[in-house]
């Protein structure tokens, strides 16, 4: 998937995911006859917050993992999202109700959820700058979002406003945790050529593995490729913010502009990576001046 389509599912997924949320809210909290109709305010109102940011976790972790398309993958996303959206909003539902309570702005609520669906997913995988990157988006969605949702739902038009709210404030948070995660990003591959081409996966780790095992975020399955190792090659983010790739010590090797590479090489914008059949391209915010081909050095 590329990074424009992700920001779009990101926003797609996130209106979609609130609707869903609000048919449950409604049906359980405020229909006639409800059963969670009678329970005190904070307590539905931390409910209601807990199944919107469990519902909008399950979507966002999905879209973000849909590099790889393998469904027990996304099965085990889709529950990952759903255990950190539910923490985060009803973590947020509680916090906005007593604020509420005080006279203060509810949607620091929801910004406090739209925090914890964005960082949930770079804490699970120990990433700074993908902590970072959704924290800045899902605050800043959760909070113009809490801001339209109050708006929104006080307008005094019932079952239709609260939908609207819903898809308003899911809508928000999703597109913005996507724009944040894009706009921020410092690295990242695009696959040009081989298992379906147009992919692009942004390095928010310290090492990203590129390979043919299942469970790799840009793995290469095609029958094509049945000669590339599990995990073939690795990328390095240094401390200097430079990216090493390296060999995995497999059999047929790997190429960075077609020279092959001997232990770990230093990667510059728009250099071309090829694995098998495929040609993936790195780039790098930290533009260098070429003036020609790059060449690969070879850390031997």
């Amino acid at each position: 998937m590329s990074l424009d389509r992700f920001v779009y599912y990101c926003a797609v997924t996130g209106g979609w995911a609130a609707f869903v949320a609000w048919l449950m809210a409604e049906w359980l909290f405020f229909r006639t006859g409800a059963w969670g109709a009678s329970l005190p305010g904070i307590v539905r109102d931390t409910l209601t917050a807990a199944i919107l940011g469990g519902v909008l976790g399950v979507g966002l972790w999905v879209v973000s993992g849909m590099t790889n398309s393998r469904w027990s993958q996304l099965v085990k996303r889709a529950r990952l999202g759903l255990v950190g959206g539910l923490l985060g909003g009803s973590l947020g539902g509680f916090v906005g109700t007593l604020l509420y309570w005080l006279d203060a702005p509810r949607a620091i609520g929801w910004l406090i959820m739209g925090m914890g669906i964005g960082a949930a997913e770079g804490l699970y995988e120990r990433s700074r700058r993908k902590t970072r990157n959704g924290l800045i988006g899902g605050t800043i969605g959760g909070f113009l979002g809490g801001l339209l949702f109050g708006w929104i739902a006080g307008a005094r038009l019932e079952m239709s406003g609260r939908a609207a709210a819903f898809v308003v404030l899911g809508l928000c948070v999703g597109v913005l945790i996507g724009l944040a995660h894009v706009v921020l990003k410092e690295a990242w591959l695009t696959v040009l050529d081989g298992y379906r081409p147009g992919r692009q996966l942004i390095l928010s780790k310290d090492m990203t593995m590129l390979g043919r095992a299942e469970h790799l975020a840009l793995p290469f399955l095609g029958h094509a490729d049945a000669e590339l190792d599990p995990e073939h090659a690795r990328i390095l983010r240094q401390p200097n913010g430079q990216y090493l790739l390296e060999d995995q010590g497999t059999r047929i090797g790997t190429l960075v502009n077609s020279q092959p590479i001997h232990g770990p090489v230093a990667l510059r914008d728009n250099d071309l990576i090829k694995l098998g059949t495929n040609i993936v391209r790195f780039n790098h915010r930290r533009r260098e001046t070429h003036s020609g081909p790059s060449v690969v050095a070879s850390g031997e």
